[in-house]
């Protein structure tokens, strides 16, 4: 296995030297592949601890070749790979020297936080990954990945407040959590973050700071694409349904006006119905009685024509 990933290791870092000097030449699949055939191998490094020293020096080895700004590419895979590397296979200190290594150009010693505040920002800004979504949403899986697995907070606990006070790439990750938490549907549950933010405005203003930013909500379709009549449709809808669960029983709705909000909510409903009726009853009224009066003047004229008056 040694050998193996070895070979996969020095594929990776040609992958890497291929998108800095001729991006025309980068595979994206092939690079994924290759990125999660290595990290495939952790986990069994763990009990074998001479291999792992040797895939410490390897990495090492092709680390140090090029700078780590090098590129944006560079850096977020070298960084994340390793950061895996050493959680996952490093459990003695003895196949830490490439994680260490990468550790010192670092300004936040610790991965999450690192990992939120400098690698988030690197994958969100504007032209980031020569703008190729693909790779832009394998590196937020991968971020997701490593905080969900070695970080403590959940995405769960967000509420509305905190998530519009975000900047904009803890949104994105944020979403991704949460979406990886909740699961992909989590969008379509009424009592969510999501839906509430869906139909209340947020995301649309979202998409409105970047076409990244667009590019992920219509990924999780988290945008409305349907017209004012067919939200309008849906909110009334919703709203009768509701209305009829509201009075399916008379002990409820007894109970329900008791309550102050409620009972303030359904009298100011019954006399905005009212104030509503009083204006459009009139204007209807008005409008039938003119149609009404012009048939007659219409008639008088005919009947006038055949008498020759």
């Amino acid at each position: 296995m040694g050998q193996s990933i070895t070979t996969y290791i020095e594929d990776l870092f040609k992958y890497l030297k291929d998108y800095e000097s001729d991006y025309s030449t980068f595979e994206a699949e092939a690079f994924f592949q290759t990125y999660n055939g290595v990290c495939a191998v952790f986990q069994a490094l763990r009990e074998q601890r001479d291999k792992a020293v040797e895939v410490d020096r390897v990495f090492l080895e092709k680390i140090k070749q090029r700078p780590l700004n090098s590129s944006d590419l560079r850096q977020l895979t070298v960084q994340i790979i390793i950061s895996f590397f050493e959680s996952v296979a490093d459990t003695d200190g003895q196949s830490n020297r490439a994680y260490m290594y990468c550790r010192e150009f670092r300004n936040v010693k610790r991965d999450v936080a690192y990992f939120e505040t400098f690698l988030m920002p690197l994958l969100t800004r504007e032209g980031s990954l020569n703008n190729n979504f693909k790779l832009n949403h394998f590196f937020l899986k991968e971020i997701g990945r490593f905080i969900r697995t070695f970080g403590s907070s959940s995405a769960k606990e967000v509420n509305f407040e905190d998530f519009k006070g975000m900047p904009v790439y803890q949104k994105l990750l944020t979403l991704h959590m949460r979406r990886a938490e909740l699961g992909d549907g989590v969008a379509n549950d009424r009592d969510s973050l999501e839906h509430h933010m869906r139909n209340t405005g947020v995301f649309d203003k979202l998409k409105h700071e970047g076409s990244l930013p667009e590019s992920y909500l219509r990924e999780w379709n988290y945008l409305i694409e349907e017209s004012f009549m067919d939200r309008l449709k849906e909110s009334l809808s919703e709203a009768w349904g509701k209305l009829k669960g509201f009075f399916s029983s008379f002990n409820y709705v007894r109970l329900a006006l008791a309550q102050r909000y409620s009972g303030y909510m359904f009298y100011g409903l019954i006399m905005v119905l009212f104030i509503l009726l009083a204006f459009l009853v009139p204007k209807k009224w008005m409008s039938y009685s003119q149609s009404r009066l012009a048939e007659f003047e219409q008639r008088v004229e005919e009947t006038m024509d055949a008498t020759g008056r």
